[in-house]
């Protein structure tokens, strides 16, 4: 091979494009579905070379030509050696990059020594420099081409009919010209399948994240259809429920709302965990106290290795999200799994999308609820004259008619007395009908203060219950506008209810102090207390709806109590609550 011929193969290198073949930008990796489509046109390529070769060499071996036979013998070994262990395309190993080269010497070499580029094995060359530039890219095919052409002319050199009677310049310059074109050609359609593949699974990517969004967006828009026209928020919370029921799954699901006002977290969702009445910022589970200080969703995949304990033990996995609404935060948001990897990065990015349409749906109940405790008045007396019209009278009736019917019955008979202890029942449910219609009724007005009502409250609370209560009015002469008194004046009743139906207690006192626009209302009993550590659950409604109307006035509600030493419920504002009341 002459040396123009190198030189021109060397200024054909130099002159290919710079353009979108260069290997600098090029992923040096195929991709896995390109190799397994073209190894069989491989090793076609290859058999089909050597099969040229051996039709068109066939009589130069016959004939005992040594270096056909060489050529034969190293064309047919490489060709067998690469179909049983192919070189692997793209390889980044050291050997396996080397791989492609040693073969280009190898066979360069062998046809050389049969007469270069007149030998019948040329396109066994042509198949090896086609596989290192396919497989690595131009800068491997350049160098592959240039190996051929050295080890082609070095093989030339040493062969039997040596380098000056092969000299052929025009000859040579068609063979390197091949050889450049080939280069090319593999290397464009490496990279237009290296460009193919990157575009699919860019495309891939881009489905994905498509249909991710679409199904984010189906969930918005049904919570968007769903929960804000929850303006009750026990009617949101239970639509909160179903949403994150149906779209996480999960085990344990918490929601607590900011009271501004007692500066305190309370639960108002607890599914699958005890919550405790109210949590200051330092007594938050590690885990919400996490979301607290994170604007996105806090994703825990593995929560028994986590540092930050779960809600519930057990737990596995977990997400955590703080709720913001009109620039301030009014919740935190708690799911739990036990299974580990439950909550992935998808989870995340989903509740990440619910956590603004929560947070409005939260915040709009509760200031409808403050505007609707405000303006129930009305409804309670009208709920009241329809429970007297319609239940009171015709439990009255029932009782007149069990009289009648026991006055015809024989005294001390089994049938009597079944009927006297039925109408013992009508009495209650008619006593109790009369204490709720008085407390429904029962309201502050201009002319009787929480002062003077809430004295008759405790007292028809004693005579009903046998638990000796007392009222002090610190400052009787003292009062806040009516509806502020009305909610406080709800507060107590409920307070009582749950003294006589839960506390088993001897006493109770009640004191109620006014100073200016400040107020504070306590209602301590000795009964048998229980423990607010262990918490409650969200069905605790008594305890929910002294909170809610505390919250409605803008006051704070604190409750303390230890098992065995009785309860204090305390509503206050403006108040110092951290000092005793002396009553």
């Amino acid at each position: 091979m002459p040396g123009s011929g190198v030189t021109d193969a060397v200024a054909a290198i130099r002159a290919l494009p710079h353009g979108g073949m260069d290997d600098a930008t090029r992923r040096m990796d195929l991709p896995p579905t390109a190799r397994a489509a073209v190894s069989p046109a491989v090793m076609a390529l290859r058999w089909g070379a050597l099969g040229y070769g051996l039709v068109f060499a066939a009589p130069q071996a016959f004939r005992g030509e040594w270096s056909a036979v060489f050529a034969t013998a190293v064309c047919l070994f490489l060709t067998t050696w690469r179909t049983v262990l192919p070189v692997r395309l793209a390889s980044t190993d050291r050997w396996g990059a080397l791989a492609p080269i040693v073969d280009v010497a190898v066979v360069g070499l062998a046809v050389g020594v049969d007469g270069g580029v007149q030998s019948s094995y040329f396109f066994c060359v042509l198949a090896t420099v086609v596989v290192a530039a396919f497989g690595w890219g131009r800068t491997r095919g350049a160098v592959a081409l240039l190996v051929a052409v050295a080890t082609m002319a070095l093989g030339t050199a040493v062969g039997p009919v040596g380098l000056a009677a092969q000299w052929d310049d025009q000859r040579d310059l068609a063979a390197v010209v091949v050889l450049v074109l080939a280069v090319l050609a593999a290397a464009f359609i490496r990279s237009r399948l290296v460009e193919g593949e990157e575009a699919r699974e860019e495309l891939a990517g881009e489905v994905e994240r498509l249909s991710e969004a679409n199904d984010l967006l189906n969930l918005l828009n049904v919570a968007a259809r769903t929960l804000p026209s929850s303006l009750t928020l026990r009617e949101a919370l239970a639509r909160i429920r179903t949403q994150i029921g149906s779209s996480f799954e999960p085990r344990v699901a918490c929601l607590l709302t900011w009271d501004e006002h007692a500066e305190e977290w309370v639960p108002k969702l607890a599914d699958g965990c005890a919550l405790r009445p109210a949590y200051r910022n330092g007594d938050l589970p590690a885990a919400l106290a996490l979301a607290l200080d994170d604007a996105g969703p806090v994703l825990l995949t593995d929560l028994t290795s986590a540092a930050s304990a779960p809600i519930v033990e057990g737990m596995g996995s977990g997400i955590y999200l703080r709720l913001d609404a009109r620039d301030r935060t009014i919740g935190l948001l708690g799911l739990e799994h036990p299974t580990i990897g439950h909550f992935d990065a998808g989870s995340a990015r989903t509740l990440a999308g619910l956590g603004e349409v929560l947070a409005l749906t939260v915040d709009n109940a509760r200031w409808f609820g403050r505007l609707r405790s405000l303006g129930a008045e009305e409804e309670r007396v009208r709920i009241a004259r329809d429970l007297h019209d319609r239940l009171g009278q015709w439990l009255t009736y029932i009782s007149f008619e069990l009289e009648r019917i026991m006055s015809t019955r024989p005294e001390g008979s089994e049938e009597s007395r079944e009927l006297q202890r039925l109408h013992g029942d009508v009495q209650a449910a008619i006593d109790e009908l009369r204490e709720t219609l008085r407390q429904l009724r029962s309201g502050v007005s201009e002319d009787r203060p929480l002062a003077q009502l809430g004295e008759e409250v405790v007292t028809r609370f004693a005579e009903r219950s046998d638990v000796a209560a007392r009222f002090t009015a610190l400052h009787p002469g003292d009062r806040l506008p009516v509806p502020v008194e009305n909610e406080v004046l709800r507060i107590l009743q409920e307070a009582l209810t749950n003294v006589e139906r839960h506390a088993k207690a001897d006493s109770v006192e009640v004191t109620w102090d006014v100073r200016g626009g400040n107020f504070e209302l306590v209602v301590a009993d000795d009964g048998r207390g229980f423990d607010t550590a262990r918490g409650v659950r969200d069905s605790a409604y008594g305890l929910v709806g002294m909170r809610e109307r505390a919250d409605v006035i803008g006051a704070r509600l604190t409750i303390e109590s230890r098992p065995g030493q009785g309860t204090q419920v305390r509503v206050a504002a403006g108040i110092d609550t951290t000092q005793e009341v002396t009553t």
